[in-house]
């Protein structure tokens, strides 16, 4: 016998929710088979069968979150007898209105439903998961309305979320419900209330609390593009595909980052941590969220190693395949919202970093030389410092070198 539990993605990780069950009771399954999908405040994935066997005593229905190690079900060998069901949640007290049909006699049940009301939800033969029962008693939702995914159709939570009730009358309307089933009180028309996925709310949670506890400065400063744009041209005429803005800016703040420790470590109690190699975050905005896939050792990787490495996180991002590998140790982060049309932007530094570049679009301004305006190539960047670990005079150096960088690429090679 075999427990399947939620794993760890991380230190930082707590709790994930079960997004949905690809298996159902007694099914067989061989070792490494995905039996269920998780969502995590980082990405989705696959949790696989840790043995091959038959799956019983499923503990936990899609849409709960749950803490990791939490036991989701058992994996039988054939023949095995399964043990008793645990690690279910423990029932809340009943309220009058809320008790259970198997709780009462046959006798007793119509005088119980006449009491409590059909709004129960608990009427002869429904069957609820009980986060379903909490969920549709907040939302004022008639249980028995509800189709429910499960096996027999037993309602699960994310049944609940998913279900939109009619509006009949000018109050119901202002309760609207939204896309992912959150529905607000009646009051102000024209507002909705709206349920953060897992990646945005923890997201938020950690910026917060970076924004809160580390003292950011910014420095700004226009970048000269001219040797960028120069050689990416270059580049596209020998490179299939060839390597983008983005990838030249990452492989210029990699090598410029070797000679500026400083901010390639962190801060911890009192000591300065720093990296022996650069790993670099790339923050990839994606429908659920924002997420930083790293590229591990990228200050030892050639240009097309680095934008091949690259493009394949950003892939793997977009899908909700990022292993907890893929998206920990990193050193310094890059945010990039130049192709969004964004001229420039501040950024919060991903703790426990120090320091994060953020990117806008490369654009012209007018440069006047010898007595003529010309169009010049600029990028504008803002550099967000941990002050506990370096000052103004570090970043400072650091942009100079940067520019210096892109300007002479013969120099980092």
């Amino acid at each position: 016998m075999a427990e399947l539990k939620v794993p760890s993605l991380g230190m930082d990780m707590s709790e994930a929710t079960i997004v949905r069950w690809l298996v159902s009771e007694g099914d067989e399954v061989e070792k490494g088979d995905p039996v269920l999908e998780i969502d995590t405040d980082k990405t989705s994935f696959e949790v696989e069968a840790p043995e091959t066997g038959i799956v019983r005593n499923i503990a936990r229905d899609e849409g709960e979150t749950i803490p990791v190690g939490a036991l989701l079900a058992h994996i039988l060998s054939p023949g095995e007898e399964p043990p008793e069901p645990v690690d279910s949640p423990e029932p809340e007290a009943p309220d009058p209105e809320d008790i259970s049909e198997e709780a009462v006699s046959e006798d007793m049940a119509d005088s119980v439903k006449s009491a409590a009301g059909e709004s129960s939800g608990k009427a002869k033969g429904l069957r609820a998961s009980p986060a379903a029962r909490r969920a549709a008693k907040e939302r004022g939702i008639e249980l028995s309305e509800v189709s429910g995914s499960g096996p027999n159709g037993r309602v699960y939570l994310s049944d609940v979320v998913s279900f939109e009730a009619p509006a009949t009358g000018p109050e119901e309307a202002a309760a609207s419900v939204n896309g992912s089933g959150d529905s607000e009180e009646v009051g102000e028309a024209g507002i909705r209330r709206e349920t953060l996925s897992q990646i945005r709310r923890l997201g938020a949670e950690r910026t917060q609390r970076s924004f809160a506890e580390v003292p950011h400065f910014y420095l700004r400063r226009d970048l000269d593009a001219e040797g960028l744009v120069e050689l990416r041209e270059r580049l596209k005429k020998k490179l299939d595909p060839a390597p983008s803005l983005n990838d030249l800016i990452s492989f210029a703040v990699v090598r410029t980052l070797e000679d500026h420790p400083r901010l390639n470590a962190r801060f911890d109690a009192g000591e300065l941590l720093v990296g022996e190699y650069v790993n670099l975050g790339v923050a990839a905005a994606t429908e659920r969220g924002l997420v930083v896939p790293v590229v591990k050792g990228a200050n030892e990787l050639r240009l097309r190693d680095l934008a091949m490495k690259t493009r394949e996180l950003f892939e793997k991002a977009r899908s909700g395949k990022l292993s907890r590998e893929e998206l920990s140790g990193g050193t310094f982060t890059i945010s990039n919202l130049g192709m969004m049309g964004v001229d420039s932007f501040d950024a919060i530094i991903n703790q426990p970093e120090a320091a994060i570049l953020a990117v806008g679009r490369l654009r012209t301004v007018p440069e006047w030389v010898d007595g003529e305006w010309f169009p010049r190539w600029v990028i504008s960047v803002t550099l967000s410092v941990d002050h506990r670990v370096a000052d103004g005079a570090d970043g400072a150096r650091f942009l100079a070198d940067l520019q210096e960088g892109i300007s002479n690429w013969e120099l980092m090679m």
